[in-house]
């Protein structure tokens, strides 16, 4: 009696190798949790969303400053700046805020300063100057007081 050797049928697929399907759902697994994790932190940020727009001025100093709407500013010192003003801080420049809500600030005069936004104050913002690490508290500016631009046109 021979024995016969069993025989494939060409027409049937084969089955997937053991290896090759913890493979692929390992893969998959993976880019699953790296997505809900993404998802996850993503959530967890939120955009800093104060109005910086506007007047500026420094607590118990004669300083202002304007930020504009186009990213440019203007740091305002009086001609004659009483005690306590910044006579280097008369410039202008640029400022960008960041997604984590870091306010950056450089004068064309090289001075480079920082802050931290917070909507608990969006009122109040405390530059640091980069340089000396000295910080100046600044409130909004009133309206209808006039800033020194203004009465400069008089």
């Amino acid at each position: 009696m021979t024995m016969s050797s069993p025989t494939t049928n060409p027409k049937e697929p084969k089955p997937l190798p053991v290896t090759r399907m913890i493979v692929i759902f390992g893969v998959v697994g993976a880019l699953s949790l790296v997505f809900m994790g993404a998802r996850q932190l993503v959530g967890g940020l939120a955009l800093k969303s104060v109005p910086i727009v506007g007047e500026w001025r420094a607590v118990g100093k004669a300083w202002r400053i304007e930020f504009h709407p186009d990213k440019t500013i203007s740091s305002l010192v009086p001609p004659n700046p009483p005690k306590g003003a910044e006579p280097s801080a008369s410039s202008d420049g640029v400022y960008s805020i960041d997604y984590f809500g870091t306010l950056w600030v450089k004068l064309n005069n090289g001075k480079v300063y920082t802050a931290t936004l917070s909507s608990e104050t969006p009122s109040r913002i405390d530059l640091i100057d980069s340089s000396t690490e000295g910080v100046t508290m600044f409130q909004r500016g009133s309206v209808g007081v006039p800033s020194p631009t203004t009465l400069d046109k008089k």
